[in-house]
């Protein structure tokens, strides 16, 4: 009498066939459900982790030639997101640091932060290679007047 198997070393017609629909159920699983993009159309997900502001302009609605380069003047923006969106910004560099708290949530080509306190306007959002790039409308004295006027933001956010 032989060594016993655990496993039958001959297969009959009945389970090839068995084997042969589990192979191609599972090879269909694999080329389906592959590493399919994420449409970041409306996920958040693209935009978690800590990010740093590599530049911030400041750009005047009313005249385009009139612009500050809040990074070059010292400013810092960090932001840090965590599932499920849950953000922390902080602004630092002229003054006190201004720290927000709040959600981050995407609305087709906006990105939208709803701070606990206060609101804020949506900000375009576009993806190049590692950078987010962050364009909103804001009230700012960019010409430095004393009165602030509607402006456009613009932020290259690289990963931290």
């Amino acid at each position: 009498m032989g060594p016993r198997h655990p496993f039958p070393t001959t297969a009959s017609a009945g389970n090839r066939l068995r084997l042969l629909a589990v192979i191609f159920v599972v090879l269909v699983g694999v080329i389906g459900c592959g590493n399919d993009p994420v449409d970041s159309a409306f996920n958040p997900n693209f935009m978690m982790g800590d990010w740093l502001a590599r530049s911030q302009v400041v750009t005047s609605v009313a005249d385009p030639q009139v612009l500050a380069d809040l990074t070059a003047l010292g400013a810092v923006y960090t932001l840090s997101v965590q599932p499920p969106g849950r953000y922390t910004a902080i602004s630092e560099g002229f003054g006190p640091a201004i720290a927000e708290f709040g959600n981050l949530t995407v609305d087709g080509p906006n990105v939208v932060f709803t701070p606990q306190f206060g609101g804020q306007p949506p900000a375009l959002w576009e993806q190049v290679g590692d950078s987010v790039v962050l364009v909103s409308e804001i009230d700012f004295d960019v010409n430095l007047d004393g009165t602030p006027g509607a402006a456009t933001l613009r932020r290259v956010l690289i990963p931290k």
